[in-house]
């Protein structure tokens, strides 16, 4: 029998939230320093179109009406389709040449906002596997749409983040 790849693909909303929150505290005083966002060695030019997220907590990716982040009394998006994301024959074909390397199991963490229409906007890249399989993480989640975020029962914008799992067996 053979053995196949599959993408996994969840919300990590609850994260995005909570880490949004605490920025927005945190950026409230000063702005705060994450560490450097860097691209995987293995990356593709494929992978190279993905925009990389801003530094800086304090950097603001253009929304309308809001500063895109989940704050008090907003509402999270939630997922109302989704798309698989597919794994490479590059990353497959690396793993395989690689003997110590039995299973893969890694993940894709892309930043997003959700606007007011339940759309995912500003696709950027928070943690890079390369191997082609950042860009299939960017292409599935631009499939995706949710229920927009709401605050006093209107829809806003909001900044989530999306992880996208790759396993191998």
């Amino acid at each position: 029998m053979r053995k196949t790849g599959l993408a996994l693909v969840s919300l990590a909303s609850l994260v995005g939230i909570a880490w949004a929150q605490q920025q927005n505290a945190a950026t409230d005083q000063s702005v705060q320093q994450s560490p450097a966002i860097s691209r995987s060695a293995n990356s593709t030019a494929e992978d190279q179109a993905v925009p990389l997220c801003p530094v800086n907590s304090g950097d603001q990716r253009k929304t309308t009406g809001s500063s895109g982040e989940v704050k008090q009394g907003v509402t999270a998006p939630k997922v109302i389709h989704t798309a698989n994301a597919q794994f490479t024959d590059l990353a497959r074909r690396t793993i395989r040449k690689n003997k110590h390397i039995r299973t893969f199991d890694d993940t894709v963490l892309i930043g997003l906002i959700v606007d007011e229409q339940g759309d995912p906007q500003n696709l950027c890249l928070q943690k890079s596997l390369g191997y082609g399989l950042d860009a299939n993480a960017a292409k599935a989640i631009q499939q995706y749409k949710f229920a927009p975020a709401t605050k006093d029962d209107k829809p806003v914008p909001v900044k989530i983040t999306v992880e996208v799992r790759y396993r191998l067996y």
